[in-house]
């Protein structure tokens, strides 16, 4: 099973400054356009969102994507939380994390890692461009 981890805010959606208004997941249907070819791609969510929502509540702000989502990381730091999930997931034979902050993931995550500047997200061409590599099964 591949598995997109990923994250919501400065990825699906712009991290805006103070008083101003975004549209929560405007990216969202980009990331769902990206996704189409590739129906055996599941996504986990690593966003804090993770916090204060269910995953029923996830699965349904994931809108399109809805369908390919297969739980949240358990609370904690994001890289620990994602290789816990890896760990306890035997049936994950290939991932990607998506992030807007290299802070959350320390120098010894050696996983594949795509950061986002957090004021265009997937939006940023250059970021779509690596999903797809990975996607397609080139270099990350």
């Amino acid at each position: 099973m591949r598995v997109l981890f990923l994250d919501f805010d400065g990825v699906l959606t712009k991290v805006a400054a103070e008083g101003e208004r975004v549209v929560l997941f405007e990216w969202l249907p980009l990331l769902a356009a990206l996704l189409v070819p590739w129906p055996d791609v599941r996504i986990v969510v690593h966003s804090t969102w993770r916090y204060d929502h269910t995953d029923e509540e996830l699965r349904k702000l994931l809108g399109p994507l809805a369908a390919r989502f297969i739980g949240a990381v358990p609370r904690g730091p994001r890289a620990e939380a994602i290789r816990w999930f890896l760990y306890s997931n035997a049936a994950i034979t290939d991932y990607l994390v998506v992030d807007d902050s290299c802070a959350e993931f320390p120098e010894d995550f050696s996983g594949p890692l795509v950061v986002c500047d957090p004021l265009f997200g997937i939006s940023d061409a250059r970021v779509r461009a690596a999903i797809a590599a990975w996607l397609a099964g080139g270099t990350r």
